[in-house]
Parts: structure tokens; C-alpha cells; sequence
């Protein structure tokens, strides 16, 4: 159906002129999942559930700069207090070492989901740009095409 729709809409012409920034969208996203499901391995299930959180201050800082949205006082105090939870929780896991789950190296672990966590808040961002400024239609079906496309390849 899309193939047969004529115009900008059109499943074609979307790929000629915006497959290159779906294709390095949908690697962001698939690579997010990746690091944050591979910190399981390496620390424990609390610490990658609270670390995740990180997401919260990498999107409004990229929403800041990116997508002009601006914010009150109080909502920077919550990104501090986030910092300093995942903070207080790295560094829990580094010294105290809980055995609470099967992670053989925590530090590891914990700087996988903060990785992960910036990728989301990256995906994110870019993902509220593309649904305000394009469509939402157009966004869901290029993610889950190339995220696809690249979840056979790295499977």
C-alpha cells in the first residue's frame, strides 16, 4: 500500500531522502536495549532498574538544547537528585559488592546501563523531534523496519 501512494508519503521516497538517519536511529535504539539487558550479567537487577533512571537527566538536557523546551527550577532539582541516587547506588555496588544477584564485576554493569541509559535518552529526544516535526506513522514504521532490519544482524 505505501509502495503504490504517490507524493511524500510515499514508502520510497521517505527511504531516498531519510534512510540514513532512520538507519543510525534505529541503531542507537537497538544498541540501548543491548547495553542495558547485557548489564544484567555483570550487577545486580536493583542497580540496573535505578541506574536506568539516568534517562531522565540525558533527555532533558538533550530536550534543552535540541528541542527548546525549557524547564523550572524544580526540575533541575530532580535531576540532581537523581545524579546523586545513581552516584550513592555505583558506588554501593563498588564497595559493598551485595551479592544480591550474579554479577561477577558490578562496576562493568553499572556503566553498561549508564551507557544504554544515554542511548535511550539520545533515541528519545530524536524520536519527539521526528513525531512533532514528520509523523508518527512515518516513525513507526522506519524504527521498526531498520530496527529490524539490524536486530537480525546483530542476533
Amino acid at each position: 500500500f505505501l509502495f503504490i501512494t504517490t507524493g511524500e508519503e510515499n514508502l520510497l521516497a521517505i527511504l531516498k531522502r531519510r534512510w540514513w538517519k532512520y538507519m543510525i536511529l534505529g541503531i542507537i535504539d537497538i544498541e540501548a536495549n543491548y547495553l542495558v539487558v547485557k548489564a544484567y550479567q555483570y550487577t545486580t537487577l536493583t542497580s540496573v532498574q535505578l541506574l536506568d533512571c539516568f534517562v531522565i537527566p540525558v533527555v532533558i538536557l538533550l530536550s534543552w538544547f535540541f528541542l527548546l523546551v525549557r524547564y523550572k527550577a524544580v526540575h533541575f532539582i530532580g535531576i540532581v537528585v537523581c545524579i546523586l541516587g545513581m552516584g550513592c547506588m555505583a558506588g554501593a555496588d563498588v564497595l559493598v559488592g551485595r551479592q544480591q544477584g550474579a554479577g561477577e564485576n558490578k562496576l562493568i554493569g553499572d556503566l553498561l546501563v549508564l551507557g544504554g541509559a544515554t542511548l535511550y535518552g539520545i533515541s528519545n529526544v530524536c524520536e519527539e523531534y521526528i513525531v512533532r516535526n514528520l509523523s508518527r506513522v512515518e516513525f513507526l514504521g522506519m524504527i521498526g523496519l531498520f530496527g529490524s532490519f539490524f536486530s537480525g544482524i546483530q542476533l
